[in-house]
């Protein structure tokens, strides 16, 4: 059974910001599970590299592409800030024909690439009441504030 894959950045992020932000995406997954029944794959509660340090990249990459491309029904992105994977990611949903939602705090600067990728095929502006719910203005003025 195929299921949404959630998408955002975590490695160049603080310690304190990257916990943000996995609170955020684990609210998608359980908002997706409220919705369709079945939680999203959120990757960090698989292969978060302090909680799983056994995986090599090379597995990390194998188990990400094959959940991407043959497991997921939609990659659900969350841009709150630049991330290599992330565009891996979504370069993989387009090769495998999965759709790509991308979700952010109205107003903020996403890249011309990731919009225009042909996966892309709705650039949704989530609602005030969910984006209070999940904290993305939060997360987004904690991101802002970090040393990069």
């Amino acid at each position: 059974m195929k299921t949404a894959y959630v998408c955002g950045p975590l490695t160049e992020l603080s310690p304190e910001t990257a916990q943000e932000a996995k609170s955020f995406y684990e609210r998608i997954g359980d908002v997706c599970q409220e919705i369709t029944g079945i939680r999203a794959f959120v990757p960090h509660e698989h292969y978060d590299p302090l909680k799983h340090p056994d995986f090599t990249p090379q597995q990390v990459d194998e188990a990400e592409r094959d959940q991407v491309c043959n497991k997921t029904s939609v990659l659900i992105v969350a841009p709150i800030a630049p991330s290599w994977g992330g565009g891996i990611e979504v370069e993989m949903a387009r090769q495998s024909g999965v759709p790509v939602v991308i979700i952010c705090e109205k107003g903020r600067k996403i890249s011309r690439l990731l919009k225009g990728n042909p996966a892309v095929k709705k650039n949704n502006r989530i609602p005030k009441p969910i984006r209070s719910a999940f904290g993305i203005k939060r997360i987004n003025r904690r991101i802002q504030r970090s040393p990069l």
